[in-house]
């Protein structure tokens, strides 16, 4: 995590990354997109802190899952998306909106449900940032977006055991995840795109 060695900054910023992984689905996560790579060159330019959601809380996330499903590692499946990711998202903006009262933030996420939401009423996720942080800080969001290909590539060389019901089962995964419209949608509701 970068120190917040310009505390004399007047601009507050609070940048959301998610992944476009090519397509995905909301509150799915597309893991292996290039958003924490991209997270790591943001923080060499703005020397933000970084709050990454795969260190945030995951010993409670694999703990939770782990006593819900018997699996640790099983982000997929609808009770993650209304029993854990709610909340966890929400600690991680709370904790990143405190943070940037004081310095620069990268938020490194996929924020889908955030995507979705905005989609929904149709406009900018940025705009939503009342919402988000009480209109105190100023939120700039990236879209990294990586083809379909390269994301097995990178779940694959990782090897992180999260990935493996996704590099098992690829064919549901990509049908039921990174074909889905939220891809198309996104790009519209965020500030930045970056190809990964």
């Amino acid at each position: 995590m970068a120190r917040c060695r310009s505390r004399r900054r007047r601009t507050r910023r609070c940048a959301l990354l998610h992944p476009r992984g090519h397509r995905s689905d909301p509150g799915l996560q597309v893991p292996a997109a290039g958003k924490t790579t991209a997270a790591r060159l943001l923080a060499e330019l703005v020397d933000p802190v970084v709050l990454d959601k795969d260190t945030f809380a995951s010993r409670l996330e694999e703990s939770v899952m782990a006593e819900l499903t018997g699996n640790p590692h099983d982000r997929d499946r609808d009770l993650y998306r209304r029993v854990v990711s709610p909340h966890l998202y929400a600690a991680l903006v709370e904790q990143a909106v405190t943070i940037a009262r004081r310095c620069p933030v990268v938020a490194d996420a996929p924020f889908l449900g955030y995507i979705a939401a905005a989609s929904e009423q149709g406009q900018r996720l940025s705009r939503l940032h009342p919402t988000i942080t009480g209109g105190e800080i100023a939120i700039r969001t990236v879209w990294v977006d990586t083809d379909t290909t390269r994301l097995r590539e990178r779940m694959a060389h990782r090897g992180a055991e999260r990935d493996q019901p996704k590099l098992a089962d690829r064919e549901t995964y990509r049908t039921g995840v990174l074909d889905s419209e939220l891809a198309h949608n996104g790009t519209r509701v965020v500030d930045y795109l970056v190809s990964s």
